[in-house]
């Protein structure tokens, strides 16, 4: 077994206990110190590409699909009778498991036609570990431009 160093930082006893509550409940079989780790993990690995692209100056890759931009590495998913497919987007394309370049449209209508792909398709964007359907985000996010639109 290998040894790993630890160092101690400290909370608010009532944060720590409401985090702790909170994993009990929604995940089950967690340990605490294993997932603020992996947080922190998360946490730095975005600041620190943050602070490589301010460095290089070129802005984030990434597809934008009407008025909700998915970064590079955003997972897609749709499923069609009992068959789900996955797509992520490389560079500035979508680009599904077999290869092909799609719009989110095409890639929710691959084996059916007329499905509104805000409905159909699910993301998952980088560092994320769930999905989420592509019109709550849409909702979701354009709730959160206007809200900072209010004095």
């Amino acid at each position: 077994m290998d040894y790993d160093a630890k160092q101690a930082v400290y909370l608010p006893v009532t944060d720590y206990l409401k985090l702790d509550l909170y994993l009990m409940d929604a995940r089950p079989g967690v340990k605490l110190d294993a997932f603020v780790t992996d947080l922190v993990n998360r946490w730095l690995a975005m600041e620190m590409e943050r602070m490589a692209l301010r460095e290089r100056g070129h802005a984030m890759r990434g597809f934008q699909w009407k008025n909700v931009f998915l970064p590079e590495g955003t997972a897609l998913r749709t499923s069609y009778c009992g068959t789900t497919e996955f797509a992520k987007v490389i560079g500035d394309k979508i680009v599904s498991d077999d290869g092909a370049h799609l719009t989110p449209s095409r890639f929710a209508n691959r084996h059916a036609k007329g499905r509104n792909a805000w409905r159909f398709l699910w993301l998952r964007f980088p560092g994320n570990d769930f999905w989420i359907r592509a019109c709550n985000y849409r909702m979701r996010d354009s709730e959160r431009s206007l809200a900072s639109l209010k004095p």
